[in-house]
């Protein structure tokens, strides 16, 4: 497995106090925001050490943690009741001796309402996105919950434009403790690869795990009505629980041989760059990682209009993007890529620039480094 650089040196360990991070997040398995807590760990002072506790006992992310960093995976705490949970939380909080709770998603929520009631240690929540259940919009109880307990926090960081005003509306945070702080990627670890004219035919990729909100289903579908099927191939990259049931709709349509399955991977970055175009088809998305990944890796995208994903990529790569759940549209958008050589070299090596200048992994995560120290060193002094 591919593990992530190390950023920090010697010297900023050695001048810089012992830190404690504990991470209360749904999961520490395959995913993008799993991924950027793996890199911003490699990229903060080593006198920062890590525990995590993963609700459904996947860490399998972890293994790609740089050697150095020092990192303990704790189990959840059981307690009786949501009393019992919420006691049985500030006991491990406080018996971590924790410096700053780092929190992820609606589903660590509890963890933010223990530290608050206990007063134990800052916490930094972040917020990716939502469910299915979210989908279509906020949950009421939930957002009543958000707007009470995030508004005590040291900072709610959010990676979208879109989360960023749902922050402010909903849950009725100010700027700060509601932070825009966008997602990052290794440019040079995704360099695109020199597009010689071949014989194989345009693939169009899709990266990510096979669950319902990320929508393979509607991949296959658009791909299934496309004119171009015939002269192309879909390429699916992840794993997930929707797999079965995305390989039954190829079959059924008839497409099941221009369809690759490939499962997981432990490099992405080959499978952008046998790629031609990046198809996104999600029915719920913020700052997608593998959008960012594959505009660094020179591809054109043809993607669903969720999120921030008409404004991530470049302006002229902006009429590929189509509303969600419109497998017509989608199939047109990518018919258009097909047809157009030329259009698909521009919108690749523009997105690649882009992806450059606005979302360079050091420069986006610098910010969030700096934000964990500050709020950890504030409760110190």
């Amino acid at each position: 497995m591919t593990q992530v650089p190390s950023a920090a040196t010697e010297a900023e360990a050695a001048a810089s106090p012992r830190l404690r991070f504990l991470h209360a997040t749904p999961s520490m398995g395959p995913g993008g925001r799993e991924l950027r807590v793996v890199e911003l760990a490699a990229m903060l002072p080593r006198s920062v050490e890590h525990a995590f506790v993963a609700f459904d006992g996947d860490t399998s992310v972890l293994a790609r943690v740089p050697s150095d960093v020092r990192v303990e995976v704790l189990p959840s705490p059981a307690g009786k009741g949501p009393l019992g949970r919420l006691r049985a939380i500030r006991a491990l909080i406080r018996a971590q001796r924790t410096d700053l709770l780092l929190t992820y998603n609606w589903g660590a929520i509890e963890w933010v309402a223990a530290a608050r009631l206990g007063r134990l240690c800052p916490v930094v929540h972040h917020e990716d996105g939502f469910g299915p259940e979210e989908a279509a919009g906020q949950l009421p109880r939930r957002a009543l919950a958000r707007r009470v307990l995030l508004r005590g926090a040291a900072a709610v960081v959010v990676p979208s434009q879109r989360l960023l005003a749902i922050g402010a509306t909903s849950w009725h945070l100010r700027q700060p403790p509601l932070v825009y702080l966008p997602n990052g990627v290794d440019c040079a670890r995704f360099a695109p690869a020199a597009r010689a004219p071949a014989a194989r035919p345009l693939t169009f990729v899709v990266v990510g795990l096979i669950r319902k909100e990320k929508n393979q289903a509607l991949a296959v579908e658009a791909f299934a009505r496309a004119r171009c099927r015939g002269a192309a191939r879909l390429r699916l990259v992840g794993d997930g629980p929707e797999r079965a049931a995305v390989a039954a709709l190829a079959a059924a349509r008839g497409i099941a041989d221009r369809v690759d399955f490939v499962g997981m991977v432990a490099d992405t970055a080959p499978e952008y760059r046998a790629g031609d175009v990046f198809l996104n088809s999600s029915s719920t998305e913020q700052m997608p990682l593998s959008l960012l990944e594959g505009m660094a890796s020179g591809l054109p995208v043809v993607a669903t209009d969720v999120g921030d994903v008409r404004a991530m990529v470049d302006e002229c790569n902006r009429d590929w993007i189509v509303p969600a759940n419109d497998a017509d549209r989608l199939a047109r958008a990518m018919d258009a890529a097909f047809d157009d050589p030329d259009a698909r070299v521009q919108r690749g090596a523009a997105n690649r620039a882009r992806a450059e200048r606005e979302y360079d992994r050091v420069r986006c995560y610098g910010r969030y480094c700096e934000l964990y120290l500050a709020a950890a060193r504030r409760a110190r002094t």
